[in-house]
């Protein structure tokens, strides 16, 4: 922020300050103590308006009001360039210090934890019940949004709870695929490996993987498949 600007901030609300607190006094001065019947010479539908101090209670809140609000530009950035007194924030608060702040005692405080479990086997790890309540946590956080809450996923989104894993089931593959992420985008392979090496592969998934048998008079051949496979799909 400039220095015009910086200056011209400070200016208009410490001017608005004194200003409230000049109306507020100006006006309490030479008020009678007590209630009185003089109005102040208008009615409205048989309402009038009595020339009364306003209660004391209202008064001293609205005093309260401008030392707070004064305590709040020392302590606070609120004065343009001023960034406040604020013990613990050498460069002033920010929003940015804050969560800063809020990181470092999470770290503190969360990250022998999370050391400690990164450290053993995902089996160990699996078996800890602090660490179960914890991943349970996370994934509700995290990844209920694709894989719903009871993570039988959704339109588009896997099933993790039963036993068919698109990438494979074992514990660091499954660890890889959290930290990672997976791309399941499959470009068109027809005019790379040709119409029979498509029928060729198609044959081998149906055969070998999935363990069903082809059509009879099927015109495909497995073994090439799972050849082509090996060289282009396992990626």
């Amino acid at each position: 922020m400039t220095t015009f600007w910086s200056t011209y901030i400070s200016v208009l609300t410490i001017g608005s300050l004194i200003g409230l607190t000049w109306l507020l006094l100006s006006t309490r001065k030479g008020e009678t103590p007590g209630s009185t019947d003089q109005t102040m010479g208008h009615a409205f539908d048989g309402i009038e308006e009595y020339d009364n101090p306003l209660p004391r209670w209202w008064f001293w809140l609205f005093v309260g009001t401008l030392v707070f609000a004064a305590g709040y530009l020392v302590l606070y950035p609120g004065l343009g360039n001023w960034k406040g007194i604020l013990p613990g924030y050498e460069n002033g608060w920010t929003g940015a210090n804050e969560w800063q702040k809020e990181m470092e005692r999470a770290d503190a405080k969360y990250g022998p934890i999370f050391a400690k479990f990164a450290a053993m086997p995902v089996e160990e790890v699996a078996k800890d019940p602090q660490a179960l309540k914890m991943g349970g946590r996370l994934f509700a956080s995290n990844c209920s949004v694709c894989h719903g809450s009871d993570a039988k996923g959704s339109y588009g989104f896997p099933n993790l709870t039963d036993k068919d894993w698109r990438w494979g089931g074992e514990p660091e593959t499954i660890k890889q695929s959290i930290m990672l992420g997976r791309h399941g985008v499959m470009p068109a392979w027809s005019e790379v490996i040709g119409e029979q090496g498509v029928a060729d592969v198609a044959a081998f998934v149906v055969s070998k993987l999935d363990g069903r048998s082809l059509p009879e008079g099927a015109k495909a051949d497995p073994a090439n498949g799972e050849k082509i496979f090996a060289a282009n799909c396992v990626a």
